[in-house]
């Protein structure tokens, strides 16, 4: 989920060092606990890809939340939503006291991830602290960052956590997304060997995103360069002025630890 306007944040982060631990759905999705307003215990999925927090229609109706008409982008396509005032909200150890977010019916994510998420915790929030995804030891760690294998820096100025990429000779700019497990290219930026070995289950994942797979013969993010990358291609683009080239799911790369520094402008991972 993309969001295209990122509206006033107000937040207090008085207990850094703090470790979240998550269960890991799918090889990839994190999933965790918050709490918004006077309701604990919501699962919430960490989600580098959605740039404002999004609460599912039902949470929204239970707090009692006042909703105006507005849009989304949702991958290459808009929807309308619901624009609220997210009341606190604590994430570890980041405690908001008013977020300007969304809330829409998540239910169909049931169908397409395999859970419901009561919360999509988005970049609006998450940017606001260093912290370091370990996939292995599935916690979330904030503040204290170790130093991992390889580096690139973040394109600086913007809501999404974007790096400079190369495939194929050709400069890309790539999302970032924690909610994602592959590498999506947009439109016809590249030309790909076609791959005709993919399983099941990401054969399935191309026909949902109306993309074919192909391979990278080279593909370089910072220091870390990989060959014969499989990557997905679609015709679809977002509509607007879309700043970024596609998406960059962590797994696709065999992320095991993932750091973000948003105040240097650097992701690091090993």
């Amino acid at each position: 989920m993309k969001r295209i306007f990122l509206l006033f944040l107000m937040l207090s982060t008085s207990s850094f060092g703090e470790t979240v631990g998550f269960k890991l759905h799918d090889g990839y999705l994190i999933v965790a606990k918050c709490s918004v307003g006077d309701l604990r215990d919501l699962v919430a999925l960490v989600d580098t890809g959605v740039s404002e927090t999004t609460l599912d229609l039902r949470v929204a109706k239970r707090l009692g939340l006042a909703t105006r008409p507005d849009s989304a982008t949702f991958g290459t396509h808009d929807a309308a939503v619901q624009a609220i005032s997210v009341p606190r909200l604590d994430f570890g150890p980041l405690h908001v006291e008013s977020l300007a977010g969304i809330t829409i019916d998540l239910a169909p994510l049931t169908h397409r991830l395999g859970i419901r998420p009561d919360v999509l915790i988005g970049m609006d929030l998450l940017r606001q602290a260093r912290f370091v995804i370990d996939y292995k030891a599935r916690t979330i760690t904030f503040d204290d960052l170790p130093k991992l294998g390889h580096s690139a820096p973040l394109v600086a100025g913007t809501r999404f956590a974007l790096v400079a990429a190369q495939a194929e000779s050709k400069s890309l700019c790539l999302q970032v997304d924690t909610g994602f497990n592959a590498i999506l290219v947009y439109g016809d930026r590249l030309h790909l060997v076609a791959r005709g070995d993919i399983d099941a289950h990401s054969g399935t994942f191309g026909r949902d995103l109306n993309a074919r797979p192909g391979s990278a013969s080279q593909l370089k993010i910072g220091d870390w360069q990989g060959r014969q990358i499989t990557v997905y291609q679609t015709d679809d683009e977002p509509r607007g002025n879309v700043e970024f080239d596609g998406l960059l799911g962590p797994a696709a790369i065999g992320i095991h630890r993932l750091a973000f520094d948003f105040e240097r402008s650097t992701m690091s991972w090993d």
